[in-house]
């Protein structure tokens, strides 16, 4: 009798074995893991793609970042069009689906899986609307964050801008430059996380329109401001709301720039000038360290999601 129980015993135990090891020979992984919830997966969309045809996918903002799950798919970003991405098939038939991902300026984040197919049913594509009508699917979360903005959302930041330019308040009104019947001003500095925005207008009372060639941000030497550029640092904002190319005669027109973190020593000067492509009507103006007290911080403006 104890004999039959002894191996019963056993037989129990070396079933049990053989089952664990089956199980741990169909786990992809090695150790403690546990699974993802559906609500935390950012879920693919389906793309078709084929290797006669090119297909077109236009985002809300600039395309920053491009990633191709295998060679059976080629893509890039349109000449002169920031937001669109041409992609096709690499070679014809190819019979593994694959993956396509793709990251915003705006911090959205976008997954495909890819298949060929040689007639698309669907090639050009906009994913804005996509998105906007997909109320329980949402592969648009605005989870990615750039190095440039430090530890704010891309959507956040484009939110306070776009709400500064809309309110239109006008709270500093002594920073400006005006000559030849154009003017250029200050309306409004704000401050958040140590970011900066500057609300700019460029107005043009003339009968000629102003072609903007660029507008630059630099720290200058107070002291050496009219002898020497050799200290000037120039900045590059990280953001730019309404960026304008021209102001038609007798009009004026608005931008919100976003620079980084940065400090204005008592001993230096910011200088933001707007240069006149083939043209001398040339505007700076001039910000000191004072100036910054008069920085309003983000809570005084009511902010609305779109």
């Amino acid at each position: 009798m104890k004999h039959l129980i002894l191996a019963s015993i056993i037989f129990t135990m070396t079933c049990s074995n053989l089952t664990a090891q089956e199980k741990a020979s169909n786990d992809l992984f090695k150790g403690l893991s546990q699974s993802f919830s559906y609500q935390e997966m950012i879920v693919p969309y389906g793309l078709e793609v084929s290797f006669h045809k090119t297909s077109h996918l236009l985002f809300k903002s600039p395309i920053r970042y491009v990633d191709l799950g295998s060679n059976n798919i080629i893509a890039g970003k349109a000449k002169q069009a920031e937001n669109v991405l041409r992609i096709k098939a690499n070679k014809e038939y190819f019979d593994t689906e694959t993956s396509l991902t793709v990251i915003c300026a705006d911090g959205s984040f976008y997954a495909f899986n890819v298949k060929y197919v040689d007639e698309p049913e669907k090639l050009n594509i906009d994913m804005n609307e996509v998105v906007l009508k997909d109320a329980q699917v949402q592969p648009n979360k605005q989870t990615v964050f750039f190095e440039e903005l430090g530890n704010e959302s891309p959507r956040w930041v484009d939110l306070v801008m776009r709400t500064i330019y809309n309110n239109n308040d006008t709270h500093i009104r002594h920073i400006g430059a005006k000559k030849a019947r154009i003017q250029f001003r200050l309306k409004g500095l704000y401050v958040e996380k140590g970011l900066l925005y500057f609300h700019t207008e460029l107005k043009n009372r003339s009968k000629t329109p102003f072609e903007i060639d660029f507008i630059s941000f630099k720290v200058v030497d107070k002291k050496l401001l009219k002898q020497t550029a050799i200290q000037e640092v120039p900045l590059s904002p990280v953001r730019v709301f309404h960026s304008m190319d021209k102001v038609d005669k007798k009009s004026k027109e608005r931008t919100v720039f976003c620079l980084g973190k940065m400090t204005l020593p008592n001993d230096k000067l910011l200088e933001v000038s707007v240069f006149e492509k083939n043209g001398g009507r040339h505007q700076t103006f001039l910000l000191e360290s004072k100036d910054w007290d008069k920085a309003r911080t983000i809570e005084n403006l009511q902010l609305r999601w779109e």
